[in-house]
């Protein structure tokens, strides 16, 4: 422990260098209410992540601090062995946008149930499961992954509510992207789901 609250120490004094009091009143102003946001860039945050280890101890002693740089470097620094074990406590944990894209994009997408788990994420009430869900099942559409039978027609269905009953346009855009990336070029999805949920098909 006494090795991880060093590296801590480190990895704040690289946060100092890289501060920006403009992005962070920014931030604030956004809506994030950490107790402390330096307004560091993704950019410079990751080549910060690069320059220490990735370890579990240190990932959840970064994510449980409420500051803002800390959670994503905590993201950055879990080893993959340990993303199954805590991709829904994240989940669940997160409390902005900027903390279930990045969880998304650099650790639930590369879960060996990624698909299966998204599928139940989109299920769930809370808004950013929900986002976590459909920003994963995107990335994977990117790279060429598709859904069984019974997991596309619960993706179409969940799809559809989210846009037939009145979502804000923040929670549309994550499962229209999904949607898109899914059905994007593929004439054989976008016919089953116009036959299936013509208003949605509509849309694309």
């Amino acid at each position: 422990m006494d090795d991880t609250r060093e590296i801590v120490r480190n990895i704040k004094k690289e946060l100092r260098l890289y501060m920006n009091g403009v992005t962070s009143s920014q931030q604030r102003r956004l809506g994030m209410n950490y107790n402390i946001i330096f307004g560091v860039s993704i950019p410079h945050l990751k080549e910060i992540a690069a320059k220490f280890p990735k370890d579990a101890t240190l990932a959840h002693t970064l994510w449980k601090e409420n500051i803002r740089e800390s959670k994503l470097l905590g993201i950055y620094l879990m080893p993959e062995e340990m993303y199954s074990t805590i991709a829904d406590t994240w989940i669940g944990e997160c409390r902005y946008h900027e903390n279930a894209d990045h969880l998304a994009h650099t650790i639930l997408c590369k879960l060996p149930d990624a698909a299966t788990r998204a599928i139940g994420w989109i299920a769930q009430e809370g808004a950013l499961y929900k986002r976590c869900g459909y920003l994963t099942l995107a990335h994977l559409f990117r790279r060429g992954n598709t859904l069984t039978g019974e997991q596309e027609e619960k993706f179409f269905a969940h799809v559809s509510e989210v846009l037939d009953n009145g979502a804000t346009q923040e929670e549309q855009a994550p499962a229209m992207s999904a949607l898109d990336s899914y059905c994007f070029g593929n004439e054989e999805r976008t016919a089953r789901l116009a036959a299936a949920h013509p208003g949605c098909a509509a849309l694309l």
